[in-house]
């Protein structure tokens, strides 16, 4: 017959298995965070945490697995947007916003552009059509970065032919208080 730190080893060991296979599919898509309550992820959570004398905690055993233990990042309360005027082919740096941790970085080439938008890490990528990521008027990417300040863009049409009256549009989602 097991013993009873055994018993309290095998069900930290099984809810843990549940969290990280249910964090798995909310990643993958397969299930959707509208169907897993965030109650039902805290009480998981707790119940692992409340086992006493592991090897290690509920949420070091889930930090090992790449799960953060904290629960889901927090809901936004406010935004930043902005409208960027972009130099021809010399490559501007973005403005410094902070993208909270869990947020994304919307970056949409303005509707009426007359040229194509070249977005890169560096000035010298977004001069190069070769080696930066082509926007055309009102398409957009997401990046995870920590500040807008990291990524830089140019104006150029697709021959490198640079072009006036550009502008790229940003917005990411914010919480007061930062983090």
């Amino acid at each position: 017959m097991p013993g009873n730190d055994d018993v309290k080893v095998a069900a930290a060991a099984g809810i843990t298995a549940t969290i990280a296979a249910t964090w798995a599919a909310l990643k993958s898509g397969k299930v959707s965070t509208g169907e897993l309550p965030q109650e039902v992820i805290e009480l998981l959570i707790a119940i692992a945490q409340s086992t006493d004398e592991l090897r290690g905690t509920a949420r070091d055993i889930l930090e090992a697995l790449g799960i953060s233990a904290g629960g889901w990042p927090a809901n936004a309360n406010s935004i930043t947007a902005l409208r960027v005027a972009i130099t021809p082919a010399a490559g501007v740096q973005l403005p410094a916003v902070y993208v909270p941790s869990g947020m994304v970085l919307l970056i949409k080439a303005w509707a009426l552009n007359p040229a194509w938008l070249w977005v890169g890490a560096t000035a010298a990528e977004v001069g190069n059509v070769n080696q930066a990521f082509p926007l055309l008027p009102s398409e957009v990417v997401t990046y995870q970065v920590e500040n807008a300040d990291q990524i830089f863009v140019a104006a150029m049409t697709p021959l490198g032919v640079a072009t006036l009256g550009c502008f790229a549009c940003l917005t990411v989602e914010q919480r007061k208080g930062g983090g």
